[in-house]
């Protein structure tokens, strides 16, 4: 089991069974100052007002300790992830490299196969209208039925030489399908054209400077209202 500092004994890792917990005393910390905050109904007075705020403190100390706690118990476990992160990217680059050079080159063989089939096809297509045509013309001048008859197979017989186009070779367990290379030019283009193929996410911070600098903004509806926090002074953390 880690041996934490007091800046993070609310919290306890063992590595060994991941698992996470708060310790005895945190937990009787926040009973404590959770009870004396429930007996707080009202503010109508400057006595009540004093017993709110320093309940108010109590809480507001105890989320604060609780997020260094976790900033600390989790910090190694972090820098241990990036780690495996980086040692991951490091073996994978040359490969990624790799993977796309070679499919890039299967790519183009393969658009190069599909434009000499769609050629192919058109030039079968050409041949099998030319027939047709051949065909109208001397079934124009058939005198009979059975000449007709005689006409028809003929042509029908040159039209059926003619095979389908094959499909470009695969190899196995090869996949071409066709797909998009994208490089975004202008952002702010796309946001405007297409905003629904882009993730716009509001900055609150600067729009409260805005706001109190008196800016109307567009877009934002904003409402005055009072809010009353503590400003914590130094104290010991909660140790174990």
């Amino acid at each position: 089991m880690n041996n934490l500092d007091t800046q993070s004994a609310l919290m306890v890792r063992d590595d060994q069974s991941r698992t996470v917990s708060f310790t005895q005393s945190a937990l009787e910390a926040r009973e404590m100052a959770l009870a004396e905050s429930g007996l707080i109904g009202k503010v109508t007075s400057a006595a009540q007002q004093e017993s709110a705020v320093a309940a108010q403190a109590k809480l507001q100390q105890l989320i604060t300790e609780a997020e260094k706690a976790r900033k600390a118990i989790k910090e190694p476990v972090l820098q241990f992830g990036q780690l495996i992160d980086g040692k991951a990217r490091e073996f994978k680059e040359d490969i990624s490299e790799e993977l796309v050079r070679l499919a890039r080159l299967i790519g183009d063989y393969q658009a190069l196969e599909q434009a000499k089939a769609r050629a192919a096809e058109a030039l079968r297509q050409e041949q099998l209208s030319h027939i047709e045509m051949d065909k109208l013309k001397a079934a124009a001048q058939a005198t009979s039925h059975e000449q007709l008859d005689a006409i028809n197979q003929h042509y029908n017989d040159k039209a059926a030489i003619l095979a389908p186009v094959a499909a470009p070779v695969r190899a196995a367990g090869q996949v071409v399908k066709p797909d998009w290379e994208i490089k975004v030019n202008d952002i702010w283009m796309l946001a405007r054209a297409h905003p629904a193929c882009v993730n716009i996410e509001p900055r609150i911070s600067e729009i409260k400077s805005l706001l109190n600098a008196g800016v109307t903004i567009a877009g934002v509806t904003a409402t005055r209202i009072t809010k009353s926090s503590v400003r914590l002074k130094p104290t010991r953390t909660i140790e174990v």
